[in-house]
């Protein structure tokens, strides 16, 4: 049994074998044979390299004639890998005596080996790592005769271990088979963390070579609370976290219980209104049903995911109408497309930047790439006619943007007319405020915005300068900083005093302690995701709008990101008792 430590970025316990995915995504089948399998195994370990070693040679044959010398030496030292007498050695002893797979067996032993080479402090050995994945790669592929592992049609319920996970992969996940999420990489708000909330599994995240430690087929248990990885459980530890499985699921019927009786407002009256965060077009009907007054942030990034680069006006237009059609006349909030940094960039065809969170993403790139923004804000603008909506542009840091952006809207609005399609001519036209630039000036864009929703997760990290998906200063990044916590509540005072609709949609708005101050900053409308609705409805119709200022007020007077976190866990505590839902 081992056990691995990161960053807990989605409730909730999972237990299941490990699905680790590379970047082919091949899954060990199983990990023993009996004794009379053996040397039929081993036979076809043997087959499997012969084939590599084949496949190896007709490459470097094939090169040899049209680059250097010193290229094609590169395939000589992978037929030397795969002649390599300890390593073969290795192998065919943990199949003939531990009875290993020879998928299994080449999976620890090349994992091994591959492990013992990263921790070599020196370039040389640094870059003979991807020779020995490439070979463990070609090894399995020969083994199993099968292209990579199709995610979207498992065999039975698995965890999903990996580097991390790109939003393709995640677009195309059975979402009924996966039931957790670990990966090296990421932090609390990374683009692998929001999909886990959206998806509503236990998460954790920055586990650093998790991936390389384990081997598909190992049984993985993920506290999503904690932060706890553990690897091969014994006994009382398995038995003791499938005990707590079936808390949590209790735990979630009885907030979703008391969420249903709850009222709509807080304990003195003051309405309050609960939008979901949405990822996939399937997720409105859960949301829906978890008690959503309607979505607050529809991310369309996944439509080209689904469909490619240039999803046509009529996949974008089938994907909106079937989310009004769950949402059945409430409010339906699209974000245009938000590409960039760590949100779809090889899906979007964009170039590899030295510095991505700061470079051409989002609306940037919307204004650079006008085709692909006027195909997609034509069929926001037809989507309009099926039901309350509302369009949203992402990472606006000036003025500028915002009315060039609109200036585009509105050019869309009279090719549409002269071509006599029907949309609708008044839709409202809102932002994100997710830099701290358009926080700072807020005032500039109230005559112009139709509403705001602020964006906390990349708020905070550009505020102080912490890369969200960085597993070494993810313990730097902290919605409770204090000059996050001046921007937040200063965006919510200046749309209150415009009397513009202001929300919170960023992952900070999911959690119970931070909605009871963000309430006491005079925020009233929340987009969280759907799986915390049960538990904001609930906490936030147990107290008064004075209780809530009271606590805003204490923590605005305080300097110490620790000392907040633990007066809002107090807080929390206060009006949501842990052991009232069984924790």
């Amino acid at each position: 049994m081992e056990i691995k430590i990161g960053i807990p970025v989605s409730p909730g316990v999972a237990i299941a074998p490990a699905l680790v995915l590379d970047s082919e995504s091949f899954r060990i089948p199983k990990r023993f044979i009996r004794k009379d399998e053996v040397e039929q195994e081993t036979k076809r370990f043997e087959a499997a390299r012969k084939k590599a070693l084949s496949e190896i040679s007709g490459i470097k044959e094939g090169i040899h004639s049209v680059v250097k010398e010193e290229v094609a030496s590169i395939f000589g030292s992978h037929i030397m890998i795969l002649n390599d007498p300890k390593l073969l050695e290795e192998i065919r002893e943990k199949i003939s005596a531990k009875r290993y797979t020879p998928e299994y067996a080449v999976s620890r032993v090349f994992r091994k080996v591959i492990k013992a080479f990263q921790e070599i402090q020196d370039a040389y050995f640094s870059q003979r790592v991807n020779d020995f994945y490439d070979i463990q790669k070609r090894l399995l592929r020969n083994l199993l005769g099968q292209k990579a592992e199709n995610l979207s049609k498992l065999d039975r319920k698995v965890v999903i271990v990996a580097h991390d996970l790109s939003p393709s992969q995640t677009a195309t996940l059975d979402k009924s088979m996966v039931v957790g999420f670990a990966t090296d990489a990421g932090g609390a708000t990374s683009h692998t963390a929001i999909l886990a909330n959206a998806l509503g599994i236990p998460a954790v995240v920055g586990l650093g070579t998790l991936s390389q430690d384990i081997s598909g087929g190992d049984v993985v248990v993920i506290d999503g609370k904690s932060g706890r990885v553990i690897v091969n459980p014994d006994d009382e530890t398995r038995e003791r976290y499938e005990e707590r499985v079936k808390g949590f699921e209790e735990r979630g019927k009885k907030l979703a219980a008391t969420a249903a009786k709850a009222e709509r407002t807080t304990k003195d009256g003051q309405r309050v209104t609960l939008y979901a965060n949405v990822e996939f077009d399937e997720e409105v009907e859960y949301s829906v049903n978890m008690g959503a007054e309607g979505v607050g942030l529809f991310r369309t990034e996944f439509i080209y995911a689904k469909y490619g680069t240039h999803p046509s006006e009529e996949q974008h237009l089938e994907t909106y109408a079937k989310a009004h059609k769950a949402l059945g006349g409430k409010v339906l909030t699209l974000r245009t497309m938000d590409f960039g940094a760590d949100k779809y960039a090889a899906e979007a065809g964009l170039d590899k930047e030295d510095n991505p969170f700061l470079g051409c993403r989002s609306i940037r790139l919307s204004l650079r790439e006008p085709r692909l923004f006027t195909t997609q804000v034509r069929a926001i603008l037809r989507a309009g006619l099926l039901g309350p909506t509302r369009m949203m542009l992402p990472m606006i840091s000036g003025i500028e943007e915002f009315r060039q952006a609109k200036e585009l809207i509105e050019g869309v609005k009279a090719d549409l007319t002269r071509e006599g399609i029907d949309f609708r001519k008044d839709m409202p036209v809102g932002m994100m405020v997710e830099v701290p630039s358009a926080a700072i000036a807020i005032d500039s864009f109230i005559e112009d915005a139709a509403f705001f929703s602020i964006g906390t997760n990349d708020l905070v990290q550009y505020t102080i300068a912490v890369d969200r998906n960085n597993q070494h200063v993810a313990n730097l990044f902290r919605h409770t900083h204090p000059a996050v916590l001046r921007l937040i509540k200063g965006v919510i005072a200046a749309g209150r005093a415009a009397n513009k609709p202001v929300s919170v949609c960023g992952e900070m708005a999911s959690e119970a302690r931070f909605a009871l101050l963000l309430l006491g900053f005079g925020l009233r409308e929340f987009s969280v995701g759907p799986q915390s609705i049960p538990e904001l409805r609930t906490i936030l119709s147990r107290l008064t709008v004075a209780e809530a200022e009271q606590l805003s007020e204490q923590v605005m007077k305080m300097g110490h990101c620790g000392d907040i976190d633990r007066v809002l866990q107090d807080a929390e505590e206060k009006f949501l008792p842990r052991a009232e839902f069984g924790e």
